[in-house]
């Protein structure tokens, strides 16, 4: 993908759990894992991902996080495409949202 976001939405009621696979191609998919409390608003989720996504990245795609919204996309044209995908998610209260931006 050229650029993709996460769109993130509500509070979690309890504990839980969100695991993101993220790969570039012609790597290895990488699994980025975000535990909740009780409470923790949307914002304070994606910002966890923000930072967890930020170090798998690396300077192939661009990230940025406004509120409850991560935007990914391709560093520069002739960095490689890469995909996200929920691979896991056990918070109860907040939506996930991954699509084309």
């Amino acid at each position: 993908m050229e650029a993709m976001r996460i769109q993130l939405d509500g509070k979690a009621k309890y504990t839980g759990n969100v695991k993101i696979e993220f790969q570039i191609r012609g790597q290895e998919a990488r699994l980025v894992s975000v535990d909740v409390i009780p409470n923790t608003k949307s914002d304070e989720i994606a910002r966890d991902l923000y930072k967890q996504l930020s170090l798998m990245a690396g300077g192939d795609v661009k990230l940025k996080q406004s509120s409850d919204r991560i935007t990914l996309e391709k560093a520069n044209k002739n960095a490689p495409p890469f995909s996200i995908r929920i691979a896991y998610q056990s918070i109860i209260g907040v939506s996930f949202l991954i699509d084309q931006d």
